[in-house]
């Protein structure tokens, strides 16, 4: 029986070594490699907490009405929401995340769901984040 794989909102992350995540594999599809999650609580788990970031950083993107992002505003929410969160609830400032299933497991075990984090103090740093720097 093969394994399952399920969708990874944070794969782009992973991929550019930026975020570790104990349950991430790579797959491939003709020459275009992407990351997929082997842990179906976990892939959900993180799918809520991407559906709160995004939705609620709509006035820091200016993004109202739109239903498709750029990479770049995608990277923004993401990496910039993981990294502030990760420094609210875990008290890091690093720049990467060792492993998201960790960070999302702290953030729901702090806040008991992930509508009651306070969304305001993620939004300076996700306005800030830039994924490159140059």
């Amino acid at each position: 029986m093969p394994n399952k794989h399920y969708a990874c909102c944070f794969s782009h992350l992973i991929l550019s070594a930026r975020c570790g995540c104990e349950f991430s594999v790579k797959d491939c599809l003709a020459e275009k490699e992407f990351g997929t999650c082997v842990n179906q609580n976990a892939a959900n788990r993180c799918q809520s907490l991407y559906h709160q970031l995004r939705e609620r950083s709509n006035f820091v993107l200016k993004s109202h009405h739109q239903s498709n992002l750029s990479v770049g505003q995608q990277s923004k929410i993401k990496m910039g929401g993981l990294l502030a969160l990760q420094e609210i609830v875990m008290h890091s400032s690093t720049n990467s995340i060792s492993d998201i299933t960790s960070l999302v497991d702290a953030i729901k075990q702090s806040y008991g769901s992930f509508e009651k984090i306070p969304f305001s103090q993620l939004m300076p740093k996700i306005a800030k984040f830039k994924f490159r720097t140059r």
